[in-house]
């Protein structure tokens, strides 16, 4: 690193646990527990820009407890040697529209209550290690209503229920952040490690006549490259007062808009919560985390062995593009990709408008559709490749570039009206991801499409998928593609669909007569796909160690 730029630092941030969280429902004596974090880099002296960037973290959610373990890990990236504050809350994961803050908490790293030395000493260095700290967590903060609950709880308990809160956290440094040029240079970002949640919407399946519906989130490797940032165009008068919630319609709509996402995006008992990769002792998650930014300086040279475990998992929360899904997204700019799946069964328009998944962010990195297929080289002689049919038994390499190789987009390899008998037999490498910028919302530069492509293709991200192809929303070919693919989802799905997202049967004039049962049937059918997907993730990915990972 050159001598002329200040050191900065990988740091691994673990939320191990909690004590006498205090107490939100009185029927169980319990909560349901968990941490919402805030990270900002610390510039002495006001060395730091005027508003200084921020990033967050969310561990899952602790079931029914008291003293919850989380043992979340976050790796942030790009952290100056003077360290970071954590702003801490505890929360209770409410079923209705709002979660309880239970207790917050300001926390400093270099702690100058717990760390020897003056300012000019205190500082973050390679090999640091605060080991794992207890820290008082101000009940103050929280609500009323919480407050209360713990002091009926504890007398009623006599004692049993404490009042003291404490969180216990560890941080360390995992050594010198990846070189970066530019305005990139003076990034926080998370590094890792890929968290994916998928959240099952039983008012997401009522509104639009599905019998189940999945919003999903899945943690990219960072840094989002600085030319991904746009923000909204305000081509009408409410589009500007919605995102600043300005006047009586703005402000409606704001909330509105605020609401509908957290309904989509819905944290309850059914929502998976997981880590890719982790076995039930989470060491390999811990060595792929250790190995980002650890110890020498890396560069865009730098070679990396393709993540073939995210870009698996990615494929199975797309279900291998199976039955022409079509999916709208946003990546926000710290690299969290939202997507859901749309198309004509919706019978809404929320479940595609980019404000929405972004939750009505001023600037995301990029939005717009997407969907996975098989790759069709031109060579037909590879497919047996791709299908994973080597002599030794070894992984096949991708057969296409992530770059746009004009002698391969010909119609040529347009896919086929069937779906494998069994996607996901074949490796990351027999599939592609065709990506756009389609959000009037945000209307990304279609000039962008290559970084994007370049940013998504990265070996830890999807660089083990076969092809990433960014493409402009307005091509023709494109079109014909999706309409393709509409056609596809139309036959598969004249029936009893078998996919993640079904066609319903209820009929218009039986809704009128089965609307007061509606509610209770979506929840159960969310409930029912949630287990079913526990079950196959549990099968598919370590026994124990998915249990662990998601049993919350």
């Amino acid at each position: 690193m050159s001598s002329s730029m200040p050191a900065r630092y990988t740091c691994e941030i673990v939320f191990h646990s909690a004590t006498n969280v205090p107490l939100a429902d009185l029927n169980d004596f319990a909560s349901d527990p968990y941490i919402s974090a805030t990270l900002v880099p610390s510039h002495p002296g006001g060395a730091g820009p005027k508003t200084p960037e921020s990033i967050s973290f969310r561990t899952q959610t602790a079931r029914r407890t008291l003293n919850p373990t989380f043992n979340a890990r976050w790796i942030v990236s790009g952290i100056p040697a003077s360290g970071f504050v954590l702003i801490l809350y505890v929360c209770d994961e409410d079923p209705g529209d709002r979660d309880d803050k239970l207790g917050k908490a300001v926390i400093r790293f270099p702690d100058p209550n717990q760390d020897l030395g003056d300012e000019s000493t205190r500082q973050l260095k390679e090999g640091w290690d605060s080991g794992e700290r207890e820290y008082k967590v101000h009940k103050r903060h929280g609500s009323l209503r919480t407050r209360i609950g713990t002091f009926v709880a504890k007398a009623v308990t006599r004692g049993g229920v404490g009042h003291r809160t404490r969180v216990l956290i560890s941080v360390r440094v995992i050594g010198l952040a990846p070189r970066l040029d530019g305005e990139d240079a003076q990034r926080i970002y998370t590094l890792g490690p890929h968290i994916f949640v998928r959240h099952f919407s039983p008012l997401a399946a009522r509104l639009t006549w599905v019998s189940s519906f999945i919003a999903n989130r899945l943690q990219l490797t960072g840094p989002v490259p600085t030319a991904l940032r746009h923000r909204y165009v305000g081509f009408a008068p409410f589009v500007k007062a919605m995102f600043r919630a300005r006047g009586i319609e703005g402000i409606l709509l704001n909330r509105a808009l605020h609401k509908q996402h957290r309904a989509i995006y819905k944290w309850d008992s059914n929502t998976i919560w997981g880590v890719v990769g982790q076995d039930s002792e989470g060491k390999k998650a811990k060595e792929n985390g250790d190995n980002q930014g650890e110890g020498e300086e890396k560069d865009a040279s730098h070679t990396e062995r393709p993540d073939e475990a995210f870009a698996r998992k990615f494929l199975e929360m797309t279900a291998y593009g199976t039955e022409g899904r079509i999916f709208t997204y946003v990546i926000m700019l710290d690299g969290q990709w939202r997507f859901t799946e749309t198309g004509e069964e919706f019978a809404i328009q929320l479940l595609s408008k980019h404000t929405m998944h972004a939750d009505v962010a001023v600037e995301i990195a990029y939005s717009g559709e997407f969907f996975v297929r098989r790759v069709h080289s031109s060579n037909r002689s590879s497919e047996k490749h791709h299908a994973g049919e080597t002599a030794n038994g070894d992984d096949v390499p991708p057969q296409n570039g992530h770059a746009d190789d004009p002698a391969e987009d010909t119609d040529t390899d347009a896919e086929s009206d069937t779906d494998h008998p069994d996607p996901s037999s074949l490796p990351p490498s027999a599939y592609e991801l065709v990506i756009d910028n389609d959000s009037g919302t945000y209307r990304p530069s279609k000039d962008l499409l290559p970084t994007l492509a370049a940013y998504l293709a990265r070996p830890a991200n999807l660089g083990a998928l076969g092809r990433v192809r960014a493409m402009d929303g307005f091509e023709e070919r494109l079109k014909k593609w999706k309409e393709r693919r509409a056609e596809v989802k139309k036959r598969a799905r004249g029936g009893a669909g078998k996919g993640v997202v079904r066609q319903a049967s209820v009929s218009s004039s039986e809704s009128s007569s089965s609307s007061s049962s509606s509610d209770g049937e979506a929840a159960e059918r969310a409930r029912e796909d949630a287990e079913e997907e526990r079950r196959r993730l549990e099968g598919g990915e370590g026994g124990e160690a998915g249990k662990k990972a998601l049993e919350d």
